[in-house]
């Protein structure tokens, strides 16, 4: 068994669903095991401080998708070895796969020899966490393969020494589909899903720097919890039009000034019929909530006819 089916369900059932175990099979020479890393988009996203070291506090409600990349995970080979559908993705110590292998192996003391072939399907760079999320099934997908037991916290506790993204996903691959994160993403609180939402990715060609983003942040930032508060609280009733009436992300203005498309998409996905738009992490991707999947498919064929350097990918909340 996977973590999650690898395609998108076409049912009309929207009860929210939750993966399955890791699959370990026992009929291959060392062992493997295949790990599905989510996909996430920010439903709302609030910088509110900064600290010393630089990273920025944040207040942000994450929500898993069914967008995904995989991992098989073997015993074999020498060392720590990286292979990878794309071509253009590094397989050297600079991936976060390889990072959180490393990291993983020397946190156990292992000396075992593991090969990762990674499936890419989520866009890089895009604000969708594909790389947080391919470190965290690392380290989800290593902890099986050598029955380790640790603790999600534990490896969750681990992600953050990753990046800031890295510990909800070690969540979501397990399993949370949606979670507040404050601190600088640390911090985690799952929410209560009741209900999946059909969503449009809309991921124009840009490649957005993170941390050039957060270097535009330059006002003083004072948190407001009671906007947080309010669109959890919001998000547990599971009215999706109340949900996609108060998306929120204060960076969209700072990227949408460097990468105009970024405006011009939202308001394509709410010209379409979205209930609601808005940019994901620090850009570049934007999403929309559509009332069902066949609308969502209509406005994925008719943008894609618009905007022939942006994909245009038909998904839904996990």
């Amino acid at each position: 068994m996977r973590l999650s089916s690898a395609s998108v369900n076409s049912s009309n059932d929207n009860k929210c669903q939750n993966p399955q175990t890791v699959r370990f099979p026992t009929n291959a020479p060392g062992g493997f095991v295949e790990v599905d890393a989510f996909a996430k988009i920010n439903l709302f996203l609030d910088v509110v401080g900064k600290r010393d070291y630089g990273y920025h506090e944040i207040e942000s409600v994450m929500q898993r998708i069914e967008l995904h990349d995989s991992l098989t995970i073997t015993q074999a080979g020498s060392g720590v070895e990286l292979v990878c559908n794309d071509l253009t993705l590094p397989v050297d110590d600079s991936n976060l796969v390889m990072k959180a292998a490393k990291f993983f192996l020397r946190e156990y003391k292992l000396s075992h020899p593991v090969r990762i072939e990674l499936t890419k399907r989520v866009p890089m760079g895009a604000g969708l966490g594909g790389g947080s999320s391919d470190a965290a099934a690392t380290l989800l997908g290593l902890n099986e393969l050598f029955g380790l037991g640790v603790t999600v916290d534990k490896l969750a506790e681990m992600g953050t020494k990753l990046g800031a993204d890295v510990p909800f996903c070690v969540l979501a691959n397990s399993g949370v589909s949606a979670a507040i994160a404050t601190g600088i993403g640390e911090k985690l609180q799952p929410l209560h899903c009741t209900q999946n939402y059909s969503i449009v990715l809309a991921c124009p060609n840009i490649h957005v720097s993170t941390a050039e983003i957060f270097s535009m942040v330059k006002i003083q930032l004072v948190g407001n919890s009671d906007q947080l508060k309010n669109f959890a609280a919001i998000y547990e009733t599971g009215d999706a039009t109340k949900i996609a009436k108060n998306f929120y992300n204060f960076f969209t203005d700072i990227t949408g000034s460097r990468h105009p498309l970024v405006l011009e998409l939202i308001g394509a996905l709410r010209n379409e019929g979205a209930m609601g738009a808005e940019m994901t992490g620090t850009g570049s991707t934007v999403f929309g909530v559509f009332e069902n999947a066949e609308q969502g498919h209509t406005a994925c064929m008719k943008l894609g006819e618009q905007y022939s350097n942006v994909q245009f990918l038909p998904t839904r909340t996990l």
